[in-house]
Formats: structure tokens, sequence, C-alpha cells
């Protein structure tokens, strides 16, 4: 472990056997809900999001990533399926055009809307996260397993049949309180949360904005998934990355009204954003 922080002033260094023709294959897959406190409206109404992301767990590596993101993308990279996605989002726009209805609805109504972009993956040799996440263009950094210390504690939950153990840390500016099976003998979890001496079932910040739920999990012998266009990602480190995301949330209304000449104006619609998962990049 004491290695980890020259590793992260190196240059990035990609995960090879993650990328390679022939992918470890996980032992489980774990399905999580995320839920977000998104932000207030001007009506001072808390929008939440919920997605799902799906866990996979191999010998040595994990990788947590949103399906129905990753169902998108791999049609845009697939040419019959690309026939498809195009085909859809006419259809999608006809009918807004003609019913009103929201085109975005629309698409996530059938399926073709792009959720969470971020794909984390965790390397438990190196004691390395690498995170893929979009903020305007693709970004690609790592993060130190080392940052998360847990506490555990003696309170006891019952979580899909598994006695469960609480355990809370402080991780990027954050309090955390999470759940964990020591019957599931995987030191790993959702998102970045991994460290402790069994599968995090949930977790949840002190403030409730950020929770995450597992619904489900079972074996599996499917390959870790890769990234599509690898070659379009741009090294940051975590802290600018997460300034740059927060810049584009604040600042969304009149991005939008540059660049539609001001056809579509978002100024009136006041949003209070919440902010990041991680708020030590200040």
């Amino acid at each position: 472990m004491k290695r980890l922080a020259s590793m992260l002033l190196s240059a990035f260094v990609a995960i090879n056997i993650l990328f390679a023709d022939e992918r470890p294959k996980s032992l489980i897959k774990v399905e999580y809900s995320e839920t977000t406190k998104s932000h207030l409206t001007s009506e001072g109404d808390t929008i939440m999001t919920k997605y799902d992301f799906i866990l996979q767990v191999a010998p040595g590596y994990s990788c947590y990533y949103n399906p129905r993101t990753y169902y998108v993308d791999s049609l845009m990279h697939d040419p019959v399926g690309k026939l498809v996605y195009d085909q859809v989002n006419v259809d999608a726009l006809n009918e807004a055009v003609s019913s009103g209805k929201s085109y975005f609805e629309i698409l996530e109504k059938n399926g073709m809307m792009s959720e969470s972009a971020r794909i984390d993956f965790k390397d438990f040799d190196t004691g390395i996260i690498q995170v893929w996440d979009r903020a305007g263009d693709r970004y690609r950094y790592n993060v130190a397993m080392a940052d998360l210390v847990w506490e555990i504690g003696d309170s006891i939950k019952n979580i899909l049949g598994y006695e469960c153990l609480n355990a809370v840390a402080d991780y990027h500016g954050r309090k955390w309180h999470a759940w964990f099976a020591p019957d599931i003998p995987v030191q790993d979890g959702p998102w970045q949360l991994c460290g402790l001496p069994g599968l995090i079932m949930e977790a949840e910040t002190c403030d409730g904005l950020f929770k995450f739920e597992i619904k489900g999990l079972q074996q599996s012998e499917e390959v870790l998934k890769s990234v599509f266009d690898q070659d379009k990602y741009f090294d940051s480190n975590r802290k600018a990355f997460l300034k740059m995301k927060n810049y584009g949330r604040q600042n969304r209304a009149s991005q939008i009204g540059a660049m539609t000449g001001g056809q579509v104006n978002l100024e009136n619609r006041r949003t209070t954003y919440f902010d990041l998962i991680e708020t030590d990049y200040h």
C-alpha cells in the first residue's frame, strides 16, 4: 500500500488485463440501485434520480457500470444496432413533434436514453480504482483505495437474508454509513466503496443525498465489461475532473442558451444543485 502515492503521481497506466482480448471472467454479479437527490427546482421540489448499476466481481478485479448506458453504447458500436438506434431516435423525434411529449421521455420509455456514463474498475493488486466518466468530454483518472478507511461497528441488519454489520467512513468529503455481509467474502461494493471483510450490501451518506441498495446477486461467468472508444478519453485527476463536472452542472442553462442561439432559455428555471458525491474538490 505504501507504493500507491507514487503510482498515482505517475502517468496514467491502464489495467491492461481488463482490456485485453481475453478479459477475466466474473465470479458473481451484483445488482444495485443508486439513488441521488439531485437538485431543488424553483418551486422547492426535490428532484431525485434512481439508476440501476451492476458490479462484476472477478479474482483481483471488479467493474461497476450502468447497464442502460452500456447497452446504448454497444448499439452505437454495432452496424445493425446503430441502424436500430437511429430509427428509434427518428421515431421519438416525430412522436415528440406530433404529440407534444418530451423527446427525452420517449427515448427513456423505449430504453434508449443513456443514464450514468461512469465506469469504475478496481484493481485490488495495485489498490487502484480507474474511473472513466464524462463532463462534456470524456476523462479517465485514478483513485487510491487507501483513501477509504472504515470503522466497523457492532450493529446488525438483515439484508436479502444475510446478517450484515455496519461500518462508517469519511471519504472525499462525505461521511458514509455502510452495511456489509461477512458471509459473502468479497471486499467490494458499489461505486468506489470497498475494503470491508464482506460484500457491501447498502451504503448511504449521513445527509441522505446518496444511497446504494443491493437488489440481487448471482453467480456469473461473464467477462468484465470494457470501455468503448478508450482512445477518445483524456487523462485527468479526480479533483480537476470534479471541478469540471460541477461547473458544467451549475452553468447548464447558459451553455444550452449559447448552443441554441438563445432559442432555448432555461434561466427562468432557478435550479439549486446539491453538491457532488465527493465534495473535497472545492
